[in-house]
């Protein structure tokens, strides 16, 4: 048990970064071994294998390592409100299914309702002959058919989003939240994999942290879409700045 949680704090971010470049896996790597200038980097994996001809350019782990604990912190520890915040990101980029199907229809459904409903208020208004027992009687039914119609969409919602183990992945961020009593001063794999699915390597100076959403991905869907999610509109923004190195760090924070 001692072995493994050291492998965690020392390796937590083993087969973890995917180069934006190429979309292959970066490693971890001594620069200088051995010498006063001895650096641990993250580098692309097909650079270093001799595989690919990846002009990425090497990162230091001390930087992603920094951003990230200031991410954590800052993002998941300090935002009460995260939790909801992602719950509504997520349902507003629900993928097409044949459950979406079903609630689009449902929701041109509902706005039919609600058309009819106008309009039922602009006939009473303008013609003074509609009695008022049958103008309640055709209000009543059409926001009855309303109330079904939306409570409908909810139910169908919570199943898709359950299909997708959205439930589980947000109980288990909940989960370690409860747990952290203290702010995060270290990255250890359990702790990382508890709130990020996967991190982006743009350049050395920026990174995109990646939140599962509805979707499971295999590794070579993830690097396949890897420039869609640096493209999608962020949960979040920051930057870290290393004094050891004068250098900055800058994240984003994107729910797939």
């Amino acid at each position: 048990m001692q072995n493994l949680a050291k492998y965690n704090v020392t390796y937590p971010f083993s087969a973890f970064i995917v180069c934006s470049e190429c979309g292959r896996t970066l490693k971890r790597r001594y620069w200088n071994y051995g010498t006063p200038a001895q650096r641990v980097m993250q580098q692309c994996g097909g650079y270093i294998d001799g595989k690919a001809h990846c002009k990425a350019k090497a990162t230091y782990q001390e930087m992603i390592e920094g951003a990230t604990v200031k991410m954590l912190n800052e993002v998941f520890l300090q935002e009460k409100d995260i939790i909801p915040n992602i719950q509504k990101i997520i349902k507003s980029t629900i993928r097409v299914s044949d459950v979406e199907i079903k609630i689009q229809k449902l929701q041109a459904q509902g706005d039919e309702i609600e058309r009819m409903i106008s309009n039922l208020i602009d006939v009473q208004v303008k013609n003074p002959n509609l009695s008022q027992e049958d103008f309640n009687s055709k209000y009543q039914s059409l926001t009855l058919q309303l109330h079904n119609n939306k409570t409908e969409i909810r139910k169908l919602e919570g199943e898709y989003l359950k299909n997708y183990d959205t439930r589980s992945r947000l109980a288990k961020i909940e989960t370690t939240l409860n747990n952290l009593l203290e702010p995060i001063q270290e990255v250890d794999s359990d702790t990382l994999r508890s709130f990020i699915y996967k991190i982006i390597s743009v350049t050395p100076e920026n990174i995109v942290f990646c939140v599962a959403g509805t979707k499971n991905y295999t590794d070579k869907e993830f690097s396949e879409n890897r420039h869609a999610f640096e493209a999608l509109k962020p949960l979040a923004t920051g930057t870290y700045h290393n004094e050891k190195y004068d250098k900055i760090m800058n994240y984003k924070v994107v729910i797939i």
